[in-house]
């Protein structure tokens, strides 16, 4: 028994040598799916951990770059993932793992009406967006406001989040009455109150969704497995599932 024992400790111990972990960080438009997209995965490596971080593509970029240990980095937009390739602190090639959608959002049906041509109208008292200087997707509702024409004319009234999930809350509390947001967001699981509508995508700049592994997690087989899997047809529907259009195949 006691040789049973022992054998049983080196055993444990061997699968705990094998396990990894990795610190992932993922844009908040992109919270639900690649949650999912991790859950399903680890259902077949269930010694290994990926940690998830959600946030605005931009500040989790100067994370990086001021040395927070990410392994993998998946940004909102082709931009970020790009640089840290530029910067030499990519492990892989960037890959474009959804194309994003955006999303005109209300809490009342009747404020959708006119799309976003009404904005300029005064009722609307405050416009919720995400910050462009950190979120991609707040670089976007600024291209559709001024697509519009209509940039100028609501300025004085835009109020933005830290990042896309907190530019929804802002609908949801009632401290905007509208939105131009991520319409992941408001598909699966997010409990989103209100009602929307997609904008047109000509509107805006393609959004690329991409991702890198970084330079610290080149050699880890997690990281290149999670990355494989990603790009997967599951990985893909899961991305559809939650309102992503999916990239083109190569």
């Amino acid at each position: 028994m006691k040789k049973l024992g022992i054998l049983l400790g080196i055993l444990a111990l061997s699968v705990q040598l094998y396990a990894e972990k990795i610190n992932v960080f993922v844009a908040a438009s992109a919270r639900h799916a690649v949650t999912e997209i991790k859950d399903e995965f680890l259902k077949n490596r269930k010694n290994d951990e990926i940690e998830l971080n959600f946030g605005a593509s931009g500040k989790a970029y100067q994370q990086l770059k001021n040395g927070f240990p990410y392994d993998m980095f998946f940004s909102a937009d082709a931009k970020y993932a790009a640089q840290i390739e530029q910067d030499g602190n990519a492990g892989s090639a960037p890959a474009i793992y959804a194309m994003g959608v955006v999303a005109l959002y209300a809490l009342d049906e009747k404020l959708l009406e006119g799309g976003v041509e009404s904005l300029v109208n005064e009722k609307f008292k405050h416009i919720s967006i995400a910050s462009p200087k950190v979120a991609p997707y707040g670089v976007a509702a600024v291209e559709i406001l001024q697509s519009y024409g209509i940039f100028e004319k609501v300025e004085k009234r835009i109020v933005m989040g830290d990042n896309i999930s907190q530019a929804v809350h802002f609908v949801d509390s009632g401290a905007a009455e509208i939105g131009l947001v991520a319409y992941s967001l408001l598909r699966q699981g997010d409990g989103a109150k209100g009602e929307y509508i997609t904008i047109d995508p000509s509107k805006y700049s393609p959004m690329a969704q991409s991702f890198v592994i970084t330079k610290k997690a080149k050699d880890s087989d997690l990281a290149k497995a999670f990355a494989e899997y990603v790009v997967s047809d599951r990985a893909r529907a899961i991305f559809e599932k939650y309102g992503f259009n999916a990239p083109a195949k190569k």
